[in-house]
């Protein structure tokens, strides 16, 4: 019988992936291409083969924690014929192991359910990823004021995964607004806003509220945030795992964009 060999694609593997992401999760063939032209990072994606067939795969995004290097896991699938036999275990592990001794100090992801949560357990992730969530009248947003905030414990993405964020959502029929000192992305459900992703930089919440209002008609809006906005609901909002030793998590820690 074959043995299962873990280690790193490259290019000639894309199709593969693409076919083995299509066949695990319930993603439009354009936001899995988008993906794989803005994102795709074949030292920092691993894969386990069987023979020449690839059977599971998973993808790490470069970020950055409180100043230190950090990774988002995404994309973790496994071939329906090969589950439930301990292959993701193996190549979660040697992920892990090979992103560490790059210098990664953090690694963060956002299980879709409670199974995963459980799952991610396995591999000392914490639930110390936590998100509040504020709603407002439309003309509660007219009324807000400036607000001063802290940087500390957000995960922070680059530029480009931004970028290639608003293409992917777009793709759902979600929208947008940015300038250069704002980014946000909302969906539009019945007579609701909801804005799961935003920053801006100081004296420019206002603008970007302004930006948001003029492109719905909806009347309510609910916000995600790293308690920004008073009065708001904590909710659980993804794992991290530490991967050095010396290095304590902190808790409520905001992992802000993701492809959930």
């Amino acid at each position: 019988m074959m043995e299962i060999n873990f280690c790193k694609p490259d290019n000639s593997d894309i199709k593969s992936l693409k076919k083995l992401w299509l066949s695990s999760f319930d993603e439009e063939p354009k936001a899995v291409d988008l993906f794989f032209d803005k994102c795709f990072n074949a030292k920092q994606t691993y894969i386990a083969k069987y023979g020449e067939k690839i059977i599971s795969a998973l993808y790490l995004i470069s970020a950055s924690f409180n100043g230190q290097k950090a990774h988002y896991l995404c994309g973790a699938s496994t071939h329906k014929d090969f589950r439930k036999q301990g292959i993701m275990s193996k190549l979660i592990k040697y992920a892990l192991e090979d992103s560490a001794k790059s210098g990664d100090k953090y690694s963060f992801l956002f299980p879709a359910n409670d199974n995963l949560y459980n799952y991610y357990q396995n591999f000392g992730y914490r639930e110390n990823c936590i998100a509040y969530i504020s709603d407002f009248s439309r003309n509660d947003l007219l009324s807000l004021q400036e607000l001063n905030f802290s940087e500390n414990n957000i995960l922070k993405q680059g530029n480009d995964f931004k970028n290639f964020a608003v293409e992917y959502y777009s793709t759902y029929n979600m929208k947008n607004v940015k300038s250069k000192n704002y980014f946000a992305l909302f969906e539009e459900n019945e007579n609701t806003a909801e804005v799961f992703y935003f920053e801006f930089e100081k004296n420019n919440l206002k603008n970007m509220i302004n930006d948001i209002l003029q492109n719905t008609d909806a009347e309510y809006f609910r916000f995600t945030h790293n308690k920004i906005f008073e009065n708001a609901q904590k909710i659980r909002y993804g794992m991290v795992k530490s991967l050095d030793s010396k290095i304590t998590v902190p808790k409520d820690i905001y992992i802000g964009i993701t492809l959930n």
